[in-house]
């Protein structure tokens, strides 16, 4: 189980490295480090900072752009995923992951962060994908204020997305700043290898639905004409 963790991890490392150093000019490599707990590796951003966990974690990835002019990045992404082994010890499973927008406005100040998807697999009391908006809303404030609640903090709401299987991904994240313009300043060919790797997001997510529903995945090939037949 271990051997194949820990290839099955490297190669998702590698893909993130390939997608993001493909897109965005000096990215930083993706590195497979140890987690806490021992049947799962943690997967981000070189450097790693190891420590006694209260200053320690994956770097960000740079978004330079030919607006600014400071030697600091003012944009930054965070890419972080955590990943094990499936119920049946076969193919990787991601158990948490985070990415999202950050700014640095202040270089003497830390990066703050605009908005997070994140997505946790065992999560109980929220959805298993969702956002953080770190924003405020007049109009969020009016419905709780008339009910007679207290105003929750924006970036305290989990605003639901695509549950396990359609959630949010990195490729979509990255194609959502270009179109929003939130970032534009791209490697020349970004487009292609995004989509490529997007393609292939979508096939293992296709694979591992029709693991998962087997029957309803003949009755619809059965619909289109096709024969299935155990082996």
């Amino acid at each position: 189980m271990s051997d194949l963790l820990e290839t099955e991890s490297n190669t998702f490392a590698a893909n993130l490295t390939d997608l993001v150093q493909g897109c965005v000019v000096d990215a930083p490599r993706f590195a497979v480090v140890n987690a806490s707990n021992d049947k799962q590796r943690r997967i981000g951003p070189e450097p790693f900072e190891p420590g006694d966990g209260s200053g320690a974690g994956f770097g960000f990835v740079s978004l330079v752009r030919k607006c600014d002019e400071a030697e600091q990045p003012r944009l930054m992404l965070k890419i972080e995923f955590r990943v094990s082994l499936d119920s049946q010890a076969e193919h990787l499973a991601v158990q948490q992951s985070t990415f999202g927008l950050w700014v640095r406005p202040d270089p003497q100040r830390g990066p703050r962060p605009v908005f997070r998807i994140e997505y946790d697999r065992e999560a109980t009391s929220k959805p298993l994908a969702h956002i953080h908006l770190h924003a405020e809303s007049v109009e969020l404030g009016w419905i709780y204020g008339t009910a007679g609640l207290p105003l929750p903090r924006m970036q305290e709401i989990h605003f639901p997305v695509g549950g396990r299987r359609f959630r949010p991904t990195v490729e979509e994240f990255l194609g959502f700043l270009n179109r929003e313009k939130l970032f534009t300043d791209w490697r020349p060919g970004w487009n292609a290898i995004l989509n490529s790797s997007l393609d292939a997001w979508n096939k293992r997510q296709a694979q591992a639905t029709v693991r998962n529903n087997p029957e309803a995945a003949i009755e619809q090939l059965e619909r289109m004409g096709y024969q299935v037949v155990a082996a």
